[in-house]
């Protein structure tokens, strides 16, 4: 991928947070191949949307983008680090980044794969309390969460602000948002 080659940015929590997808059309080789191949994208992507976001900084060469000692992504831009996020599920890849360095947030997508059992797993995700909630939803909802909070328990999540994002039919996602 060429540099500043993303397209259509998207913001969102009143343009604190930028974010994109993109579909990778050129995967090859078996699941942990496409996997790394769509990782390897998504950080390309990162660095393209730090670029994108930041012109004039990102362009002198002052910004890296880095695994946090957390596992999350992150953007260092002239020592500060800013949180970014992830996400890949078959050929697509969303990343976003906070334009407050004292943020934290997440994205998640997820494929709807018609062969999964929907009952079982939403009874399971809302603890059999499913009701006709939207599984895929309400995964990506949970994965978003945990990732701009950090925790696994749902009650702590609910301190992160979500939103659902729209990307390419067949696919769910969500962002969320922690302030400081």
């Amino acid at each position: 991928m060429k540099k500043n080659a993303i397209i259509d940015v998207k913001t969102a929590f009143g343009g604190n947070v930028l974010w994109c997808w993109q579909r990778v059309d050129d995967l090859k080789g078996d699941r942990t191949e496409k996997r790394r191949q769509s990782s390897a994208q998504a950080w390309q992507m990162l660095g393209d949307l730090g670029h994108y976001i930041w012109p004039d900084i990102a362009g002198d060469g002052t910004y890296e983008t880095v695994r946090q000692g957390s596992g999350r992504p992150g953007l260092i831009i002239d020592g500060v680090i800013y949180c970014a996020s992830i996400s890949h599920s078959r050929d697509l890849v969303a990343v976003a980044i906070a334009k407050d360095p004292d943020a934290m947030i997440g994205i998640d997508i997820e494929y709807r794969d018609p062969s999964r059992d929907i009952d079982a797993l939403s009874r399971w995700l809302f603890d059999g309390d499913a009701d006709g909630r939207d599984f895929y939803q309400g995964w990506c909802d949970y994965e978003a969460a945990f990732k701009a909070t950090g925790e696994t328990d749902p009650v702590m999540q609910s301190r992160a602000t979500l939103i659902a994002i729209e990307t390419m039919d067949g696919f769910s996602g969500a962002l969320a948002r922690l302030a400081a």
